[in-house]
């Protein structure tokens, strides 16, 4: 689907037009307003109504945008979201869409309808025999409203690169060949890119990746991706958990719990759809997008219970569950980017089911000592619609996940507060003399959905992509 914004629309016309209500339908005509009654729409968010077309379009979609004085940036996403994916369901192939809620929100407006049409409108449908007939969706606006419609646009964009990554099974997305598409996406904007293999992995003393991928016939990786612009005046480190496919390793999950475990890849998806949206934006900030890769799998070669291992930095782990594999894979990351001494360091994974039972399906944990950060992170979420809310590092809870015969292990002795002891034991990891500011968000809730939700389909939702770029906009 392409979409294009256009300024100097002189006649609109098309399949469908999608148009924006405010509850109440004041700024409706008359006739319309009995129509729309009629249908029981009052304009209310998420409210969708078609009327028969007349003159250049031969439908009009009607979108709720619910109370005027109480507009939102992801209320708009939704309404453009939900107008889009009727035009599909009615086999539009041309859709114009009016700059819902400008009076309002103004530019940010085109904005959010960048983001709710491209959002909206992604499918998964690689496997599929039928496709989506929808080829064109033109955004009418002014001018000056043109970079924040192109700045939505990447955003949206990147996400659905995250999301498609995200939805490739496991028999295609391995370690080797997330390596692969981080090359090209790094051939692609100009990026310094370097994979560690096992050699390489030994030769940097990374034993928690090797240590989960020794399982598997696929062997583990360590990608590092660099943007280094002219002038830049921070450095960032982004770590993402990529865990192609987890079966749990020697305590293997059950099948329920196994069989959407190709999105245990999330977080190194995102930061490549991070990646995605800064190569194309070149903000004056240095990033380093650091991805550990593994299969986490049981054979003969496989890790066990009560195996320890000790890291580069001298902290020792005793294993009592293979599968909390993925704070064993990031302790390597983190270790790492602490030596590229950075302003900040955020890593993203889907980590605990625990961190699910807390917040549920649609709230990532985010852990961090910075308030300023917190407080950042959070106002951006408000706006982007990838919800966040802070948890604590409670320091009581350290002695959960205190080692009879190490340093630490990695589960707590206890099930509950399993989000925090997870974040407690990353901690560990993070040197604090060379890393001025440090988060890290659990969205293993958020990140892989099982029914559709607001701008989202079933399957992968790219978050938290359009969240941590607006943070490293500044």
């Amino acid at each position: 689907m392409k979409v294009e914004f256009k300024s100097e629309l002189k006649a609109k016309k098309g399949d469908l037009l999608i148009t924006g209500v405010y509850e109440g339908l004041k700024e409706v005509e008359k006739e319309e307003k009995e129509k729309l009654k009629a249908l029981s729409f009052n304009g209310k968010v998420g409210e969708v109504a078609v009327l028969p077309g007349s003159g250049a379009f031969k439908a009009f979609v009607y979108v709720g945008l619910g109370k005027k004085g109480e507009l939102t940036q992801d209320k708009v996403r939704l309404a453009a979201a939900k107008g889009i994916k009727k035009a599909e369901a009615l086999k539009a192939k041309s859709v114009v869409c009016e700059l819902l809620g400008e009076d309002k929100l103004k530019e940010f407006s085109a904005k959010a309808v960048a983001e709710g049409l491209i959002l909206g409108a992604y499918s998964f449908n690689k496997y599929k025999e039928e496709k989506v007939s929808l080829s064109k969706v033109v955004v009418a606006g002014k001018e000056e409203y043109r970079k924040s419609f192109n700045l939505g646009k990447v955003l949206a964009e990147a996400t659905n690169f995250t999301r498609d990554i995200v939805n490739e099974p496991g028999n295609v997305i391995t370690p080797e060949k997330l390596a692969q598409i981080a090359k090209e996406l790094s051939k692609e904007m100009g990026f310094e890119c370097k994979v560690f293999d096992e050699k390489k992995l030994e030769k940097n003393k990374m034993v928690g990746i090797l240590t989960v991928g020794r399982g598997s016939s696929n062997p583990p990786r360590f990608i590092h991706i660099a943007y280094k612009p002219k002038g830049a005046k921070k450095r960032v480190v982004l770590v993402g958990k990529g865990v192609t496919f987890d079966s749990g390793g020697l305590n293997v999950k059950p099948e329920q719990y196994m069989k959407t475990m190709k999105s245990d890849k999330a977080g190194a998806c995102a930061v490549l759809g991070i990646m995605k949206a800064l190569g194309e934006l070149k903000p004056k900030v240095e990033v380093h997008a650091l991805i550990p890769t593994v299969e986490n799998m049981p054979d003969g070669k496989a890790y066990r219970p009560d195996d320890i291992i000790t890291y580069k930095n001298g902290v020792s782990v005793e294993v009592h569950s293979t599968d909390a594999e993925g704070r064993l894979i990031l302790a390597d990351a983190l270790i790492y980017g602490s030596e590229l001494e950075p302003d900040l360091m955020v890593d993203m994974a889907t980590l605990t089911g625990a961190c699910v039972v807390a917040l549920g399906h649609y709230t990532s944990g985010l852990f961090t000592e910075d308030d300023k950060l917190a407080k950042e992170l959070e106002r951006i979420s408000k706006e982007t619609g990838e919800k966040l809310w802070r948890l604590p590092l409670d320091e009581d809870l350290e002695e959960e996940i205190k080692g009879t015969y190490s340093t630490v292990q990695n589960v707590g002795k206890s099930r509950y507060g399993g989000a925090i002891t997870a974040a407690l034991f990353l901690r560990k990891f993070v040197n604090k003399d060379k890393v001025r500011s440090w988060a890290h968000l659990d969205i293993a809730g958020p990140a892989f959905l099982s029914k559709p939700w607001k701008y989202y389909c079933e399957g992968a939702t790219g978050q938290p992509v359009r969240t941590v770029v607006e943070l490293l906009l500044g």
